[in-house]
């Protein structure tokens, strides 16, 4: 057909030598290339540390490590079994310098708080399967090629593989063992999708002398790698699910507080939290609070959701509210009866401890969070209390003084790093400042 002309990567196809020596010389770590690796762990783990997408790209752009692993899709092709062993062993080499090294790393840094580029590696789904599978044709096709051009930077940015080890070196050193696994998790789909990409292109173009005996060793392997694909996609399935439904959920309670909750000048929600694990969704609001007869309303439309019907709805009015209230209510009774005031002190003492504590861990968090975000100048919070009797943070107030106008981006990646870092959901407000406080 005259279609397959333009679709045929035959055309300005390398020479089977040039092929060969290309491949199995981008597999070497000696030398340049063994140093350019450990440059390039150490540029990736602070990049990671200090939260800084471009440092960490530039940490892709000259990672060696996907050099091994089109040796060994070349080797498993080719029937060259020499190239094989050699690309497994200096790929298993270089992860174990990786992982090490960044380990080494973060175990010294003064900067122990999980960015959101660490967590960005932490959770692969099934389109992280796809990214690499993608990744891989384009990498091994331009690596056929009879010039090299821009496709082999783009692969190594899209494919990521050093970030994952630079994370899974995160964990090792924090001893966050769900932060290894998700992130060697995802190198080894990145790693392994690469591979059979490389595998099934190269016995596509390059030229091997038919023998009967090397296609049926070609057919076998080829099921064997399909059936290793499909058993390590499947938590990534899983993980893609989740995400889709966890995404749904968020836009449905979102336009669910928009068009039901929210009252224009009356009442407002600042904030919300879906609880997946109990089935509860947390909501902050400010201004008139939300009557029984109202959330019985609320409940009833919740119920025709078909995302949100597992849901039920708990309500979270201000602190400061909250605790006028009970100061009005104590202080009577305590007019009324003094030894009331002792039960107002046995009341408070627990709440009082809970601020001072807050107030402390605040400190520390806004050291931190100069140094992971350069806009931001100080940090105010305090927690949001449900029961005076058994205190407990559900949720934080954060101010952000900055030194200048922020964007959504930054502002989603400092939101996810508070939270990370109080345990708990997080309202921000942000005051911009004209110069450092």
């Amino acid at each position: 057909m005259e279609l397959n002309k333009y679709f045929d990567i035959h055309f300005e196809r390398a020479d089977d030598a040039t092929i060969a020596k290309r491949l199995i010389g981008g597999a070497k770590i000696k030398g340049p290339a063994l140093v350019t690796l450990i440059l390039s762990i150490f540029i990736a783990s602070i990049g990671l540390n200090m939260n800084s997408t471009a440092v960490v790209i530039g940490a892709m752009l000259i990672s060696p490590l996907m050099g091994p692993i089109l040796a060994t899709g070349f080797g498993f092709a080719t029937l060259n079994f020499t190239v094989v062993k050699s690309g497994i062993l200096r790929l298993s080499l270089q992860v174990t310098i990786a992982v090490l090294a960044s380990a080494l790393y973060f175990y010294i840094s003064p900067v122990q708080a999980a960015t959101s580029e660490l967590l960005a590696r932490t959770e692969p789904n099934i389109f992280d399967v796809f990214i690499a599978i993608f990744g891989g044709l384009a990498g091994i096709i331009g690596q056929t090629r009879k010039t090299l051009d821009n496709v082999i930077p783009g692969v190594a940015i899209a494919t990521a593989l050093m970030p994952p080890l630079c994370t899974a070196g995160y964990g090792l050193a924090n001893g966050n063992w769900q932060y290894f696994i998700g992130a060697g998790y995802l190198f080894f789909i990145n790693a392994f999708f690469i591979f059979f990409a490389a595998f099934i292109v190269l016995k596509g173009v390059y030229s091997l002398p038919f023998h009967k005996q090397a296609e049926e060793v070609n057919r076998r392997n080829q099921l064997i790698f399909l059936v290793i694909g499909l058993i390590m996609a499947i938590p990534s399935i899983y993980a893609g699910y989740d995400m889709t439904i966890k995404y749904s959920e968020s836009n449905h309670m979102e336009q669910f507080i928009k068009n039901d909750i929210n009252q224009e000048g009356r009442r407002q929600v600042i904030d919300y939290s879906l609880d997946q694990t109990n089935k509860l969704v947390n909501i902050v609001v400010i201004g008139a609070p939300v009557t029984s007869e109202e959330q019985a309303q609320l409940d009833d439309k919740l119920q025709k959701d078909e995302y949100l019907q597992p849901y039920t709805l708990r309500f979270v009015n201000s602190v400061d509210e909250q605790k006028s209230t009970m100061d009005k209510t104590n202080l009577n009774k305590s007019s009324e009866n003094l030894g009331t005031y002792k039960n107002l002190i046995n009341l408070y003492q627990p709440t009082y401890q809970l601020v001072s504590e807050t107030i402390n861990t605040m400190k520390t968090t806004e050291a931190e969070a100069k140094a992971l975000f350069p806009f931001v100048s100080k940090v105010e919070g305090m927690p949001l209390i449900d029961n005076l009797e058994q205190p407990k943070a559900s949720q934080y107030m954060v101010i952000i003084h900055t030194t200048s106008t922020i964007s959504d981006a930054d502002l989603k990646r400092i939101k996810a790093w508070l939270e990370a870092k109080l345990s708990a959901p997080v309202t921000i407000s942000v005051e911009q400042t004209t110069s450092t406080q």
